[in-house]
């Protein structure tokens, strides 16, 4: 999952510079973006068991934290393939 976002430029938000919301205007609506594509790329690529848990993130750091903080090993193990 990281290397797909890294090559479509949208690892930033997750985990990167441009984790946290911009201050500026213009800056922001490219920050929104950049995470609403990094948010459908979660939704569409993992099982559709887990999107139940990411459906309320507002960004897609929360939602992979939200995802890897699952006690669960077979959880754990899917989402790691």
């Amino acid at each position: 999952m990281e290397s797909y976002l890294q090559g479509h430029d949208l690892w930033e938000v997750v985990a990167g510079t441009e984790a946290t919301p911009p201050e500026s205007a213009e800056a922001l609506q490219k920050w929104r973006i950049k995470v609403g594509k990094a948010m459908f790329t979660l939704k569409t690529t993992i099982e559709e068991d887990l999107v139940e848990h990411i459906r309320d993130a507002d960004t897609p750091k929360v939602a992979l934290a939200k995802l890897f903080s699952r006690k669960n090993e077979a959880w754990l193990y899917l989402l790691k393939i």
